[in-house]
């Protein structure tokens, strides 16, 4: 039977057949063609290098950190990280990814961390999971603890008259809302929740630095120390700026002479790229609207950081 008495069937194998080629046209220029991050190389006397990753700010992310690591671990060319890191903390989950992709890392390359003005909670985390870490005599770090915090205007709402209604699924349900006061069951279970987030802080550290956990937990108080005090509780291994750090990786990765070091540098993407990505991110948030690929909607205020 001829194609031509089922119209519905050909345009049907036509439209699938369009919308394969389109897809893949899009997937093309937006991954495959897309031109990659540069890379700032300053040329050494050894064949090999060290590559060098910035981590500063607030951490509240993990998706920028990774994928560089990802890169110079297959990357033959580079033998060791240096991390650059200028941080006070930040979100509990991004630097636990962190953490966990280089204690990994290091089991193919060296990692020392070069800490500049701080590298305190979070970003102490993560600088604990390096095979040494080389910090300035001034810099602040440490402050090992876990913070959340929670805003709360109840008070102020009702002086002017102003109250919410809850109907919830169980007690805990508007734990951390700021228009009411928190009962003393809502407190002792967030004290739960912060406690056992402090002793993966604990826990972490005492892993990847070799110490006790009843010594960790010692120090482990929220304070901030300098770089000295850090060397003598055994928090960091070395004094010395950025290039010590380079030669201490130098020398742990087996590097004879000068290293050659990588630095990225993101380039601006292609305006045709900019442009397809916008246009496929609004498509799939209209065609979400349109389909109601919502989640339900429920108020949390709780945000937990190693700050």
């Amino acid at each position: 039977m001829s194609n031509s008495k089922h119209p519905f069937l050909t345009g049907l194998v036509f439209l699938i057949v369009f919308i394969a080629i389109f897809g893949l046209v899009i997937y093309l220029i937006l991954f495959k063609l897309q031109i990659k991050s540069r890379y700032s190389v300053v040329h050494g006397t050894s064949p090999y290098a060290i590559g060098i990753i910035n981590l500063r700010g607030p951490i509240t992310t993990s998706s920028g950190f990774i994928p560089l690591l990802d890169h110079y671990k297959h990357d033959s060319y580079v033998k060791a990280v240096v991390i650059r890191v200028n941080s006070p903390g930040g979100e509990v989950a991004p630097s636990q990814a962190i953490y966990e992709q280089l204690m990994k890392f290091k089991k193919y390359k060296k990692i020392v961390v070069s800490m500049s003005s701080v590298g305190a909670s979070g970003a102490y985390y993560i600088s604990s999971a390096a095979d040494k870490i080389v910090a300035e005599p001034g810099t602040l770090t440490g402050s090992i603890g876990v913070i959340m915090e929670l805003p709360n205007v109840y008070k102020l709402f009702k002086k002017v008259g102003v109250s919410y209604n809850y109907i919830v699924s169980g007690p805990y349900k508007d734990i951390g809302t700021p228009y009411k006061e928190m009962t003393p069951a809502q407190r002792v279970k967030l004290q739960g929740v912060v406690m056992n987030v402090y002793n993966q802080f604990v826990d972490a550290v005492a892993k990847a630095r070799h110490l006790k956990v009843s010594y960790v937990k010692k120090i482990a108080n929220g304070m901030v120390y300098s770089g000295q005090q850090a060397l003598k509780l055994h928090l960091v291994d070395k004094l010395g700026d950025f290039q010590d750090a380079v030669k201490l990786a130098a020398s742990l990765s087996g590097i004879k002479g000068k290293p050659t070091l990588i630095y990225p540098v993101k380039k601006p993407a292609p305006l045709i790229q900019s442009f397809l990505k916008k246009a496929v991110q609004t498509f799939i948030k209209y065609i979400g609207t349109k389909l109601n690929f919502t989640g339900m909607a429920s108020y949390t205020g709780l945000n937990l950081n190693y700050d």
